[in-house]
């Protein structure tokens, strides 16, 4: 995957980049891969740290970069070709401000759409808590970052935890155009980690900044939450924990749009619960 991810970035219209790629303490010869693009292109950098986890990998990487902007991107995951060309476009839109600047997502494939922003914040802090924002989709100018790097300690929202920071004293900056593909797999990184490890990092997040969160935003956040818990729960077939997660979801939050729907997959869930139950009973 990871030679994806590099051809993605040798092939941005964008020329004027430097790509550091940090090696997590990898066991599978990823060197030998990158020393190929390394050979071609004096663009492409290599460094090496024992495995500390991607919040210190990132770290390390806005450490070495010598650039004034730094994006992100994960080694499972590409860019559109007009990636970088459409925040430096942004940029120069907003008189090269220094910022938080991000861009639209894509699943799978690249589209032409552009992705639809919940608008309903008061606020920045509000905006990045309605609407996930992953590293990849982001540029943030280097004196900023290397004031407020990730949290080491932190194995899952640490983007949303570190944009929190930065947003409490510098601007925020997107275009909705989609130019960052997600590619989703059952080995993704963030799905090898414990679900509450995330929601204890929402609530910690919420709780540092309780004084620009409306209860309106917190709720719809929790909600969120634990419905995208009970979707990771399903993939493991953790049917039973994954209940509680989506009624969990509709309570807290039962004006939710998706409550609807939340309260159709529950009866699904029963419905599954109730069938597997009859099946073992008659087979005896």
């Amino acid at each position: 995957m990871i030679q994806n991810a590099i051809n993605s970035v040798l092939k941005q219209k964008y020329k004027d980049w430097e790509l550091i790629i940090v090696d997590d303490g990898s066991t599978d010869k990823t060197k030998d891969v990158i020393d190929k693009f390394i050979e071609k292109d004096n663009r492409v950098k290599y460094l090496y740290q024992k495995n500390q986890e991607r919040s210190a990998a990132r770290n390390n990487g806005i450490k070495e970069a010598k650039g004034d902007w730094i994006c992100f991107l994960d080694s499972d995951d590409i860019y559109h070709v007009n990636h970088l060309e459409e925040f430096k476009n942004l940029i120069k839109q907003k008189d090269s401000k220094r910022g938080l600047y991000f861009s639209g997502l894509s699943f799978g494939l690249y589209s032409e759409d552009f992705e639809d922003y919940d608008l309903s914040h008061q606020n920045n802090i509000e905006f990045i808590f309605l609407n996930t924002i992953g590293t990849p989709r982001a540029c943030v100018h280097k004196s900023i970052i290397l004031k407020n790097l990730f949290n080491e300690k932190i194995k899952i929202g640490e983007d949303r935890e570190l944009w929190s920071r930065i947003l409490n004293n510098h601007p925020l900056y997107w275009h909705n155009k989609k130019t960052f593909i997600e590619i989703e797999h059952p080995n993704r990184s963030i799905n090898l980690f414990s679900e509450t490890e995330g929601l204890k990092t929402i609530k910690k997040t919420i709780k540092n900044n309780k004084h620009l969160i409306s209860r309106k935003v917190k709720k719809q956040l929790l909600s969120n939450t634990y419905f995208n818990i009970s979707k990771s729960l399903l993939k493991k077939n953790s049917f039973f924990k994954a209940f509680w997660f989506i009624l969990a979801s509709i309570f807290i939050n039962i004006s939710n749009p998706q409550t609807t729907h939340r309260v159709l997959l529950l009866l699904s869930l029963i419905n599954f619960y109730n069938s597997k139950i009859i099946k073992e009973y008659t087979s005896r």
